[in-house]
């Protein structure tokens, strides 16, 4: 099996303003790749980047994410670690961007050996438990919010 394009996506999904301590969001900044291979297998991944967090931004991502493609193009996707520490060579950190292509290898390597993800990952199957994070706002506003939260009038 050989990598014959890769689909990348700028994603911009406006959402209510997120305040925390450093800057606000009003948009989910995402970059979406589908991997596609000389068969039907393909793989997806996604990230989305928060610069105040993570140093990288949207248009970072959307820059290594073409140099990438170029890297991986007829290569072996189910050889992850190797496609891997192609990117690591290629240049350190962003690792932002690098986890949507890990991803992506991932997801494709389950379809092909015909396995759900977590499988393939070793994992169990079980309920997710996630938190729901409010960002800064006045007391009482964010009373209001989680107070809406919980009665499932709002969703993060």
């Amino acid at each position: 099996m050989k990598i014959t394009e890769i689909e990348i996506y700028r994603l911009s999904i406006p959402m209510e303003p997120f305040v925390i301590a450093t800057g606000t969001m009003d948009y989910a900044q995402n970059t979406f790749i589908r991997i596609h291979t000389d068969t039907t297998i393909y793989g997806v991944g996604e990230c989305s980047a928060f610069p105040m967090i993570v140093g990288e931004t949207q248009d970072t991502c959307l820059v290594l994410a073409r140099d990438f493609a170029k890297i991986w193009k007829g290569k072996d996707p189910l050889a992850i670690d190797d496609r891997l520490a192609e990117l690591d060579l290629y240049i350190a950190g962003n690792r932002t961007i690098k986890s949507a292509f890990d991803i992506a290898l991932h997801d494709l390597a389950a379809k092909h050996a015909g396995i759900p993800l977590y499988q393939f990952l070793r994992g169990a199957k079980r309920e997710i438990t996630t938190d729901m994070t409010l960002g800064i706002a006045s007391p009482e506003e964010m009373a209001i919010k989680a107070k809406r939260l919980q009665e499932g009038e709002l969703s993060c």
